[in-house]
């Protein structure tokens, strides 16, 4: 006796039954998010011989009442239609080889694009216009969901009326679950990128504005123009595609790789690489490539599309060899975009040395021809930029002399196109030899910074007699002691001890114009003035050690900078001066303790500020001392690298400072390290606790 005629069931059939969680199954966890969720209703429309597909999307859809409406402007559904197709689940028109009557093959598959709306809407209204007559009805999620058993569940139509209304079915998303403000940008693109739709077919309009094929820069597209390429691949099939690489590397994950289309719709989202893997010669160029190919084969009289329409399943036999023609062409490309890029770089770079020639050519002959071919080897390396390839043809040009930079230089130009490794491994050796010869110079920093320390300690007076040591002449002599900004100047930058009002007469104002001062009360004399970059005047009033700044100081100081500030704005300057701002920076041991004076500061901190002469030196040591770590670790066991750390190693502390990045090239921070500037070496950025790259515009004030 079985187990049915135990029961008293006469029924020796099995049933199976489908769950309201299937609901889930289908539409919440397959359809995440607004883009998938409004997508399957684009598709729709297609089918629906739409030309038009208008969508509104709310500003804040986590906000009460808050809508997404798809209208779409195609043939609509009657009721029957609705009753027969529309809410029968898993209906494959494509299966059946059903075509539109304008003769579009249609985009639904699996026919549960329906259920999409419940990953993002407890409420799903549709309603369809078609022959005269509005039919109007709600999916609700819960009423699905609980239901033991899917197999017959009834839905009462809101509205089943005749009218005068165009034919279309209009969706919309109530009762919102998304948690996040929609970024509408990013919505539109990543919409614009799921179909291949010509928009003079079927024009889909968000908000009030046409959705349109991105504008890409690029620096190589097959084909050139803005068309496809055909082919038709053995064994496979008829396929179109367009590759191109950006002058940029991409950082968009949607737009990185190259998506496939099947029927004008995605069938294998980005970042998408045909499952390549291992190294391929100019693997870089995959950074800047994408692309689309159609293939309409995946979804034809086989489908091999997985339900999420996401992915291609690539195990299928046509899909394999698909996936084969994909990693050949992407390899084929990426070495072309190294040829293409390396040539570039030359060329280009090769300019960039240019500026070195006058040193170049007083080499030797073969000394001479072993550093253009080396250069043009480094040159080669793909992620090398500008910015980097300078500090390199600088300092090889400086140490081609020595004998350890001659070795190095002929094991780069042994090096051929297929050994990367060696050609790294060669210029990290160079950058060895480099990192000694720059601690030799920081050796020589160190003791000027330390005499630095004493003249403060000594309380060296501001100014003093001619042929005497002070304080004003120390700092236009070292003006790197005054912060990274000002390392590539030299003392002739320097003005010095000059009057205010006569200084604008001589220097700043033009030869044919007389300067005519706001009121008749002289300027007086500034410590030091300099133009530190393009677009800054910096005055300079120093305190002597052991003095106190009170707000006469501050004042004074002020005075220089507004006289010259008007001078600039309102009397016209030479082209040097006309867009240059003015800053005033007060060096002293304290501020006096007035409240006027710290509000007065405060409110004028765009154009004054001050600093401490124990910060300065503070400022200074930390940062040499954070730049020999660095030279540190490519040659901890260097003898003169183990002298410059002793040197390093004394009682002076090095306490927290204001200390930010020297000059940003690309993602490292360049630092020279000598007045001439011959010898730099490229060093990481210094982070911050959070992760971000410490950097300020001044040194903090006196507190």
């Amino acid at each position: 006796m079985n187990a049915s005629q135990d029961s008293g069931n006469t029924d020796t059939r099995l049933k199976m039954k489908f769950a309201g969680r299937f609901i889930d199954l289908l539409g919440q966890d397959m359809y995440g998010g607004p883009v998938p969720a409004v997508a399957e209703l684009i598709a729709n429309a297609w089918d629906a011989d739409a030309t038009k597909v208008e969508i509104s999307v709310p500003a804040d859809p986590t906000s009460p009442g808050a809508e997404i409406i798809v209208k779409d402007y195609g043939i609509g559904m009657t009721f029957n239609e609705i009753n027969n197709y529309y809410l029968q689940i898993g209906y494959e028109r494509r299966r059946r080889g059903e075509k539109t009557a304008n003769g579009r093959l249609v985009m639904g598959r699996k026919g549960i694009g329906k259920l999409a709306g419940f990953g993002i809407a407890e409420d799903i209204v549709v309603k369809a216009v078609k022959d005269g007559r509005v039919v109007q009805f709600t999916l609700n999620y819960n009423d699905l969901r609980g239901r033991d058993d899917l197999q017959e569940f009834y839905i009462e139509p809101e509205i089943d009326n005749t009218t005068d209304e165009s034919s279309g079915v209009t969706i919309t998303y109530r009762r919102l679950k998304l948690h996040n403000r929609i970024n509408m940008q990013s919505f539109m693109t990543s919409m614009a990128r799921r179909f291949a739709i010509r928009s003079d077919v079927m024009e889909v309009i968000i908000n009030g504005v046409p959705l349109s094929k991105e504008n890409l820069d690029f620096e190589h597209r097959i084909p050139a123009d803005d068309g496809w390429e055909e082919l038709n691949i053995p064994d496979v099939g008829h396929i179109s595609y367009w590759f191109g690489f950006l002058k940029v590397p991409i950082n968009d994950s949607e737009l990185k790789g190259i998506s496939i289309f099947a029927h004008g719709r995605i069938a294998q989202t980005t970042p998408f690489l045909f499952n390549l893997s291992g190294g391929i010669n100019g693997q870089v160029g995959l950074e800047y490539l994408t692309g689309q190919v159609k293939a309409e084969f995946l979804d034809s009289e086989k489908d091999y599309i997985a339900t999420d329409r996401q992915t291609v399943n690539w195990q299928y036999d046509k899909a394999k060899d698909f996936e084969k023609w994909g990693q050949a062409m992407i390899k084929q490309l990426c070495s072309d975009w190294k040829k293409r890029r390396t040539s570039s770089q030359l060329a280009n770079f090769r300019h960039t040395f240019s500026q070195y020639n006058e040193r170049i050519d007083r080499l030797a002959k073969q000394e001479r021809e072993d550093l253009l071919l080396a250069l043009d080897k480094v040159a080669e390396i793909e992620r090398i930029n500008e910015g980097d390839f300078k500090i390199i043809a600088s300092s090889m040009i400086s140490g081609v002399e020595r004998e350890s930079v001659k070795k190095v230089i002929k094991k780069i130009n042994a090096t051929d196109e297929n050994s990367l490794a060696s050609l790294i491994e060669a210029v990290h050796e160079w950058d060895v030899i480099a990192a000694v010869s720059t601690a030799e110079v920081i050796a020589g920093k160190i003791e000027i910074i330390n005499q630095f320390d004493k003249y403060i300690k000594a309380r060296l007076p501001e100014k003093a007699g001619k042929g005497k040591p002070d304080m004003q002449t120390f700092l236009k002599d070292h003006p790197w002691l005054l912060g990274h900004e000002y390392e590539h100047l030299v003392p002739a930058d320097f003005h010095h001890e000059h009057g205010v009002d006569k200084w604008i007469e001589d220097v700043l104002i033009q030869t044919d114009k007389e300067y005519k001062r706001d009121d008749d009360r002289d300027g007086r004399r500034f410590d030091l003035l300099c133009i530190r970059d393009d677009t800054r005047i910096i005055v300079l009033e120093l305190m002597a050690p052991g003095l106190t700044a009170d707000y006469d100081h501050l004042m004074r100081l002020n005075r220089y900078v507004t006289r010259i500030q008007a001078a600039i704005s309102d009397q016209g300057t030479t082209n040097e001066f006309r867009n240059k701002s003015v800053y005033g920076q007060l060096i002293a041991d304290n501020l006096a303790k007035d409240s006027s004076l710290n509000s007065t500061l405060t409110q004028l901190r765009s154009s004054l500020d001050a600093v401490t002469w124990g910060g300065l030196f503070r400022n200074v040591k930390t940062r040499y001392k954070e730049f020999f770590d660095f030279l540190k670790q490519r040659a901890p066991e260097h003898p003169i690298i183990k002298d410059v750390e002793i040197r390093l190693d004394d009682e002076s502390p090095l306490v927290p400072a204001y200390v930010g990045p020297i000059a940003v090239a690309d993602s490292s921070v360049v630092m020279p390290i000598s007045d001439a500037a011959d010898t730099v070496v490229v060093v990481a950025p210094t982070a911050t606790a959070d992760g971000n790259t410490a950097s300020a515009d001044t040194p903090p004030a006196i507190s």
